[in-house]
């Protein structure tokens, strides 16, 4: 019998958590070589999909069309490579019921499992939401990462989902910084930034699709 593919969902709070999505897209090519791929391979990617399950993006000047079938293009995408399933997004964390159970319908066939690191907002309510997504309450993990730098959350959370971050390192991985990661107030500033900078790149991608396709016209015209 084949083994099932587990689906590592993680939906930390604002914190030293912050780290793990980042560094997921950045070794993404990396992660498959140790059995575990990203969803997403780019911090644009893994914000899209989020907004499109949160249902959230004209709060920012999205339009539906802009992340609409993005998490089910980024599941397919994973399934393929037959390995472990792991995403990480700290917008997740507001996600409402129904969408926790609209999100998890995609991963038909995968054993859920629901990481949620504790940050600088109370947990409670995202714990509430994200226990229905997990089968067995073993499946259901809280890390603590207070105290914790960038690079030792980084490393508590590839050893729970079953990769070493050995050869993993975190320098070239945007908003690795150590000394933000101690300051709350500037840790909700570089999340918000960040945020904001994924939702450009996201209407940059759009753009350019219709420039593309502008220029594709124009040249049959001619």
């Amino acid at each position: 019998m084949a083994k099932k593919q587990k689906a590592w969902i993680h939906v930390g709070m604002p914190g030293a958590g912050d780290i793990v999505e980042p560094a997921l897209a950045h070794h993404h090519a990396a992660l498959v070589e140790l059995g575990v791929a990203s969803l997403a391979h780019t911090s644009a990617e893994s914000f899209r999909a989020a907004v499109e399950m949160t249902r959230s993006h004209k709060d920012w000047g999205l339009k539906r069309a802009d992340v609409e079938g993005q998490w089910t293009r980024l599941v397919r995408r994973a399934r393929k490579t037959r390995c472990d399933l792991v995403f990480s997004q700290s917008l997740l964390a507001s996600a409402t019921a129904d969408q926790v159970a609209l999100l998890v319908d995609a991963l038909a066939g995968c054993q859920v499992h629901v990481v949620l690191t504790t940050g600088l907002d109370d947990e409670t309510a995202a714990l509430t939401q994200w226990q229905a997504a997990c089968r067995k309450p073993e499946r259901l993990h809280v890390l603590e990462t207070d105290g914790l730098e960038p690079a030792e959350v980084w490393k508590a959370f590839g050893k729970l989902v079953g990769f070493g971050t050995a050869s993993l390192g975190l320098g070239a991985v945007p908003s690795a910084s150590a000394t933000l990661q101690t300051l709350p107030e500037a840790l909700r500033e570089v999340e918000r930034l960040a945020r904001r900078n994924a939702s450009l790149e996201v209407r940059l991608e759009e753009l350019d699709r219709k420039r593309r396709k502008l220029k594709r016209r124009l040249n049959s015209a001619a």
